[in-house]
């Protein structure tokens, strides 16, 4: 009995042997299966092909040629690449924006008026304008030399019979110029055709590549007609001037946005000295200019005096803060009468001209500047609109208006707003998905996830699909 519990437990042993000598052979075997696997990439995951993508570095307003430190290439996987997207630098530089770009935003060939595939004039008017032709001629509209693109103040002249006083008065400000005669702003020339190859000596000459088309508008001393950008309600102010007086345009300077309150030229005036102008504003900034609510909105506004005497103060100090929606009036900073001040104003219904104003913190000497810097707590969403400066002497003269004009949007934290004619919006986060629905430019869509470049967002019917980062104004820190 003894002896066969002693084979059993033997032949017990040797079995467990041969288990772990097999069982040491096989992961032998794995061993140097992965290591073959290793050295051939087997089994690695495949990263997405990458491309070079143009971005902006920086917010672009409208209208703005491209220079070199306003954009830059990145890096980002194919599939999130937009379709008219550019890859190199030198394809932008130079070209004038027709819509905003946000910092961060793939540079796509629709935001800008000489890239655009469309043709006529309707193309051509900013959102929310009109176009309105007026007659002109070589005296009325600066020899002729105004061309499409430039900025003009409108100033209509009337008889006695029809104001009852003979008298000039500027009707529109820094108003765009979208053509004069025929000639649209943004226009391209067409391509000259390419030449056969030529025999030149001994040697073939293969024809030189044409040079990308250079938007350069002439001037048309003969045209008679200009049509101008305006709002509806300045359109009709425009065609009844046209229709009751003679209307004179003057050319603005480049980049010139400043606007100022006028009071009208009458024949018993014009021999009336000019009152000098006491001061001025040099210099503006307002950022960001896209924004989410509970970001501070900064501004800054540099002044000159330019007078002989000291221009008196008031507060608040610079540097104060208002929270949007409140004014001067309400946070106990009443005007006092003769006292300077900035403000900022915007779009809209105000409760007061400029709501937000700061004094310069001193009494200004004669000849001397200085840079006011307020903040705004921003509380509520902003859909695109427009912000500027202005200089008051209180209780209530507009020195200067409109000045430095910025276009802000203000999102709440988990909304993205399209920034292109139409955006797709997939079903899921790859170019090759399908097409679920397509949002046209400024709609905002709810955010509800992401993934590498592309945004999960909610439709307004209810579904959920995913966009390209290149194709929205995301809130910062979304990106």
């Amino acid at each position: 009995m003894k002896r066969r519990s002693w084979l059993v437990l033997a032949f017990a042993v040797v079995l467990g042997l041969v288990a772990a000598g097999l069982v040491w052979g096989y992961m032998q075997q794995l061993q140097q299966e992965a290591e073959r696997v290793a050295q051939a990439g087997v089994g690695k995951a495949a990263e997405p092909p990458s491309v070079p993508v143009v971005v902006a570095v920086q917010d672009i307003p409208v209208r703005t040629k491209i220079t070199d430190p306003m954009v830059a290439v990145k890096q980002m996987p194919a599939t999130a690449k937009h379709p008219n997207a550019f890859a190199q630098v030198s394809d932008v530089v130079g070209k004038v924006t027709k819509l905003p770009i946000s910092a961060g935003e793939q540079v796509i060939s629709s935001k800008f008026a000489a890239a655009r595939e469309e043709a006529g004039l309707a193309f051509a008017i900013p959102p929310g304008k009109r176009a309105v032709a007026i007659t002109i001629s070589e005296v009325t509209a600066a020899s002729g030399l105004i061309i499409p693109g430039d900025s003009v103040d409108v100033i209509g002249v009337f008889n006695k019979d029809t104001m009852g006083k003979d008298e000039a008065e500027t009707i529109l400000q820094n108003i765009e110029v979208l053509s004069v005669a025929q000639s649209i702003e943004g226009e391209v020339p067409p391509e000259q055709p390419k030449g056969p190859a030529q025999q030149v000596g001994d040697q073939l000459k293969a024809p030189q590549p044409t040079p990308t088309p250079v938007v350069k508008a002439t001037a048309q001393p003969q045209a008679k007609t200009v049509t101008l950008a305006v709002s509806p309600e300045e359109a009709q102010r425009l065609i009844l001037a046209q229709a009751r007086g003679d209307l004179h345009l003057a050319l603005r300077p480049a980049k010139e946005v400043t606007r100022v309150d006028l009071q009208p030229a009458l024949l018993s005036t014009l021999r009336s000295p000019l009152e000098p102008t006491q001061a001025q504003i040099t210099a503006v900034e307002i950022s960001p200019t896209n924004a989410r609510v509970g970001d501070n909105m900064t501004v800054r506004i540099t002044v000159k005096n330019t007078s002989t005497t000291s221009l008196r103060t008031e507060g608040p100090t610079p540097e104060f803060t208002y929270v949007q929606g409140q004014t001067f009036h309400s946070q106990n900073f009443p005007s006092e009468d003769g006292a300077w001040r900035v403000g900022i104003n915007m779009d809209g219904q105000t409760p007061v001209p400029f709501p937000y104003r700061w004094g310069f913190g001193a009494d200004l000497p004669p000849g001397a500047s200085t840079t006011v810097t307020g903040t705004i707590k921003l509380t509520y969403d902003v859909k695109s609109a427009n912000f500027w400066a202005g200089l008051i002497k209180e209780p209530s003269t507009i020195v200067q208006d409109h000045v430095g004009m910025t276009m802000v949007t203000v999102v709440p934290s988990d909304v993205a707003v399209i920034s292109v004619d139409v955006a797709n919006v997939r079903s899921g986060p790859s170019i090759d998905s399908g097409v679920i629905a397509q949002m046209k430019y400024g709609t905002q869509l709810p955010i509800t996830g992401q993934q590498a470049d592309w945004y999960k967002v909610k439709l307004p019917d209810g579904r959920e699909g995913y966009v390209a980062a290149g194709w929205i104004v995301a809130p910062p820190g979304q990106h």
